[in-house]
């Protein structure tokens, strides 16, 4: 062998060397950026070391860090190779992991929109133990304060992962997960239900009144009137019911029923209290 070509091997062996060292120190500097595209209303970005700062379109979100929407804001992240990831309203996501494979994106609470291309590899939800994965399509992930966890396939396929009996989604298809372990799945519906069963009266002379009514299993409902607001979390069954005060006179009840995935709906009804008791009817005697 000459001594030229020992010395080029010699190189060849450092470059490759010195490649890998730099990916075991340094992994995925050379992937594709993911950054902040487009913003509405008030979002926050918080890096690895705690501090924040409002968002702007163009920020490059590293490992680590996060993005929180206040109630009037959404973020539009650009993942790349054509992948997306809007963030809704009041929700809050932290970067796992982004390397040449694809991005790992943990949900802490409300909701995500995702779209997938192959040409950015994979994009993994993730909350607590369970994880969603989009390879090529379009998906919705989204989870409440009461527990449940709902997924949405709306164009092409997704895998469940951390889900006994579930392991993956086909389009079209929802998931839904109730904070005491059961899961269901069903395709997609329209509209989110709300059926109320008002009282029967609209005059009363109790201080509160019972609402009852029926919604998709594990929404949060808020029930209110006059200011007093109520939540409570429908069960397995859709079923649920809240005792609202009321105030004399007239109180405009109203039921707000909201999913995981941040969908409503809402009914009402005017309900009086009159606690004052009946007037003695006057009447002349005769003689």
């Amino acid at each position: 062998m000459s001594e030229n070509l020992r010395i080029a091997l010699a190189v060849v062996l450092i470059l490759v060397v010195g490649f890998v060292g730099y990916k075991v120190l340094f992994p995925g500097e050379d992937t594709m950026p993911l950054l902040v595209q487009a913003v509405e209303g008030s979002v926050q970005h918080v890096n690895d070391k705690g501090e924040r700062a409002d968002v702007s379109p163009g920020l490059i979100l590293k490992r680590a860090s996060r993005i929180e929407t206040q109630a009037d804001g959404r973020a539009f992240l650009a993942l790349g190779g054509g992948s997306t990831l809007t963030v809704d309203q009041a929700s809050s996501v932290r970067i796992l992991d982004i390397t040449q494979d694809g991005v790992r994106i943990e949900l802490d609470n409300g909701s995500v929109e995702a779209t997938v291309r192959p040409e950015r590899g994979s994009l993994g939800i993730v909350h607590s133990d369970r994880e969603v994965v989009g390879r090529d399509g379009s998906f919705a992930v989204g989870v409440n304060s009461g527990g449940s966890m709902a997924v949405e396939t709306h164009q092409g396929a997704v895998e469940i992962l951390g889900v006994d009996d579930v392991q993956g989604l086909e389009q079209g298809e929802r998931l839904l997960l109730l904070s005491d372990g059961s899961s269901r799945v069903a395709a997609i519906p329209e509209s989110l239900l709300l059926e109320v069963a008002w009282p029967e009266s609209a005059r009363t002379r109790h201080a509160e009144v019972a609402v009852r009514g029926l919604t998709d299993p594990g929404a949060e409902v808020r029930v209110g009137a006059a200011g007093h607001w109520t939540t409570v979390v429908a069960d397995a069954s859709g079923h649920f019911e809240a005792n609202i005060p009321l105030e004399e006179g007239e109180n405009p009840l109203r039921v707000i029923t909201q999913d995981p995935l941040g969908r409503t709906t809402q009914d009402q009804k005017l309900v009086t209290r009159d606690s004052e008791p009946p007037s003695s009817a006057s009447f002349e005697v005769q003689y």
